[in-house]
């Protein structure tokens, strides 16, 4: 079965964590996550009070390589069998095309979409966001 090409609420990341063996270790206004490989690596994520929130793939796609560490497809397929993932796991190499803190920038400061974004190149959007960082207040 393929790996849908939505993006999950943050209630399905959770429960991926919940179903993968990650520990709850505290809650403010996100909850935080703990998972400690049988190598001895720890890995960090947390989620978003608002559970059926949903992401961007750029923001996706990093938060399975970097804090879940596991592929599209095995993210997905631990929620389909509520088994967990075997590690180590293959992690998708797929870098997104701009920074995260680019991206976020556009968005909430500058009001652009998704789809603005994406036609950007990663100059442009950098030159985007410096431009309205050096405008007098």
């Amino acid at each position: 079965m393929s790996a849908p090409s939505r993006t999950p609420s943050w209630r399905e990341i959770e429960e991926f964590c919940r179903t993968d063996g990650w520990t709850l270790i505290r809650e403010t206004d996100h909850r935080f996550f703990q998972k400690v490989l049988a190598s001895g690596e720890v890995l960090e994520t947390h989620t978003s009070f608002s559970g059926g929130g949903t992401m961007s793939q750029g923001r996706f796609s990093a938060i399975l390589r970097t804090q879940l560490r596991v592929s599209r497809e095995q993210f997905w397929e631990a929620l389909r069998t509520s088994e967990p993932v075997e590690r180590p796991a293959p992690i998708e190499e797929e870098k997104p095309k701009h920074r995260l803190w680019v991206i976020q920038v556009l968005k909430h400061e500058l009001g652009r979409t998704e789809a603005e974004i994406e036609q950007l190149t990663v100059e442009e959007a950098e030159r985007l966001v410096y431009e309205h960082w050096s405008r007098p207040r």
